[in-house]
């Protein structure tokens, strides 16, 4: 490959890139707002909460016949609920399910806040019963009042998805939940599994002094059933949405006891999420706490990318060396094996070193892409609406092929093969990144300019990196 080729290879991932603005459909978050749609096919029309996070829909009994969390936030369904996961059990008493409740007056309002549409509020009073619900577009949970002069009993089934979800109570005083229990309890929770699927989460606020778990015949469902007493007003909040700690942790629901115990990568991400946190407090910036933890991150693995890209670099100075060693010993594997060891014992490189800190960020990253996904900033960054949405103009993206193809020239040296191979591993990443978070992105786009940075003061430190070949030309 000779000089010519490499300003092609820039021009081929611009193109790449600009190729794929084209195809890409932006993604943008959603404004709360009520719609309606048949999102059950009985003929008849709900009303549909929808939001960034996910879709809830009522029918006129006021109870929940659809609740569907978004795997990709801000994603619109557009009234087709068909084929999409609902969190609503089928076959049992839906969620809401409040007696004596047969045509109640519904009304549908907004509180427009300036948090992605405001608080969605629908509210069914019939007689002396009043049953509430508060949505907050920034959450996947509800807040659910219930007044009444007579008693009633309210019903809340579990979740649907799974044969036979765990079900947790938790009673005051204890830190181990069990699958039954009446009275009051701190929590009562259905879980696909322990750390995997969906969950849905009640925790009461006020009243629920007479509640119970009622099992089916079969054992395989409970369903929560609160007694409201006449004149005791009766809330609480109940979440849907992925069974994953971030969400939890957001929802509030993860310091509660017996419900999810983190793994090893689930502390990982505990602690990039304490930085941030602690990033956004000092700064009041979403923006500044990711560009906060970046700066951290690379000043821990600062010594070990240096050793990486002065690896890198003292290899690609004893390219034509090693060439030489392969042709004159193309027939002797174990000469040519000897050879080469002894050649870096000789220039003292561990031609290992450059790999263990790439494979370290990458678990890093992918942690990172969890934690930013799943958190709900409710704030963006100059023309980013949502930090944990892809940029819906792809600048994001132009700039990483920028400062990739910046990155990889430097770090080739003038070696030919170093600059394919670093243009062509680059290029794939180019078609992932377009689905990455604009956090993910901005904290990417930062690592790779300390990169550029920390490769100059190499260069600048080792003097000439070119190869022996490229001298002589």
């Amino acid at each position: 490959m000779n000089h010519s080729s490499r300003p092609r290879l820039a021009k081929l991932a611009l193109g790449l890139t600009l190729g794929l603005l084209f195809t890409l459909s932006p993604a943008l978050a959603l404004k709360a707002q009520w719609r309606e749609a048949d999102v059950n096919g009985d003929g008849k029309q709900e009303k549909v909460a929808v939001t960034n996070l996910a879709d809830v829909a009522f029918n006129a009994q006021g109870q929940i016949v659809g609740w569907y969390p978004k795997q990709v936030r801000g994603t619109d369904f557009k009234g087709n609920y068909s084929g999409k996961f609902n969190l609503v059990r089928s076959g049992v008493p839906l969620p809401g399910t409040l007696s004596g409740f047969n045509a109640p007056q519904a009304e549908f309002n907004q509180e427009p806040d300036g948090r992605k549409g405001g608080k969605l509020i629908a509210t069914f009073t019939q007689g002396d019963g009043k049953l509430a619900y508060v949505i907050d577009p920034l959450f996947l949970s509800l807040e659910v009042s219930v007044e009444s002069g007579s008693p009633r009993v309210l019903s809340w089934s579990g979740i649907g998805g799974s044969d036979r979800p765990l079900t947790k109570w938790l009673t005051p005083g204890n830190t181990q939940p069990s699958e039954t229990g009446s009275g009051k309890p701190v929590y009562v929770a259905w879980q696909h599994s322990p750390t995997k699927g969906y969950a849905m989460v009640v925790q009461p606020v006020q009243g629920f002094d007479q509640a119970k778990l009622a099992r089916s015949p079969s054992g395989d469902s409970a369903t929560l059933e609160v007694t409201i007493p006449p004149g005791q007003p009766t809330s609480f909040r109940a979440y849907g949405g992925a069974n994953e700690m971030v969400r939890l942790h957001v929802e509030k629901y993860l310091e509660l006891p017996g419900l999810f115990r983190p793994d090893i990568w689930g502390q990982l991400s505990l602690a990039l999420l304490w930085v941030m946190e602690q990033g956004h407090r000092w700064t009041g910036s979403w923006f500044f706490a990711i560009v906060l933890l970046t700066l951290l991150v690379r000043l821990l693995l600062w010594p070990l990318m240096h050793q990486q890209y002065k690896s890198m670099a003292e290899m690609n100075k004893i390219q034509p060396l090693i060439q030489e060693i392969n042709k004159k010993f193309k027939d002797n594997p174990e000469k040519r094996t000897e050879a080469t060891m002894k050649l870096y014992q000789e220039h003292k490189i561990n031609p290992f070193a450059g790999c263990f800190p790439l494979f370290l960020q990458l678990p890093i990253l992918f942690v990172l892409w969890k934690v930013i996904a799943n958190y709900e900033f409710g704030q963006g960054v100059l023309w980013i609406p949502d930090l944990a949405l892809p940029d819906p103009f792809y600048i994001l993206p132009i700039l990483y092929v920028l400062t990739t193809i910046a990155s990889t020239y430097l770090s080739a040296a003038g070696n030919p093969d170093a600059l394919r191979q670093g243009m062509i591993m680059n290029l794939v990443f180019v078609f992932i990144i377009f689905s990455f978070p604009s956090g993910v992105s901005i904290y990417w786009i930062l690592s790779m300019l300390i990169t550029l940075a920390q490769q100059w003061l190499i260069k600048r430190s080792l003097g000439d990196l070119k190869p022996a070949a490229a001298k002589s030309k």
